[in-house]
């Protein structure tokens, strides 16, 4: 999976202004990743799996969530649990949302299978970029109780 990258900018005005409060900008801007991760993370199709379609059913083969493809000789145990290997990373001002899965790139990626869409599965990218205006709220909220904090407000 191509991981994605929400990235901060515009901030140089206030980044001088707050340049005397380096480890608070960073406490206050930086625990928000967590929150931006879960606004995008949280939506059917990425963490929480789209509803079963007929290949998660018998006859065999047919694949078990979490589990893998069932066959007539048993269970593969092939399964990369995707929902679970989604990782946020930040670094200054920018927060990576990627998964580890061998087959994201394929099921939530930019390479995405058009299978895996008409069934629920969604694309990082898409659900980052539908929500930016929630994103970019919550980062706003988060400026301004740093400035509250800080005393910095007129």
């Amino acid at each position: 999976m191509t991981d994605i990258n929400i990235k901060i900018t515009g901030l140089d005005v206030l980044q001088a202004a707050l340049g005397k409060f380096p480890n608070e900008v960073k406490a206050e801007l930086g625990g928000l990743s967590k929150d931006v991760a879960d606004l995008i993370l949280d939506e059917t199709g990425l963490r929480a799996y789209p509803p079963l379609t007929a290949a998660n059913l018998p006859p065999t083969p047919f694949y078990i969530r979490g589990r893998g493809t069932e066959a007539a000789s048993g269970n593969k145990g092939n399964s990369e649990r995707y929902g679970t290997q989604f990782y946020v990373k930040t670094s200054g001002y920018t927060t990576t949302i990627g998964n580890r899965a061998s087959y994201a790139k394929y099921l939530g990626g930019e390479e995405q299978a058009a299978a895996m869409a008409r069934i629920g599965w969604r694309k990082l990218f898409d659900v980052a970029a539908e929500k930016l205006d929630a994103i970019t709220a919550l980062y706003q909220r988060g400026i301004a109780r740093l400035i509250v904090k800080l005393g910095l407000g007129k």
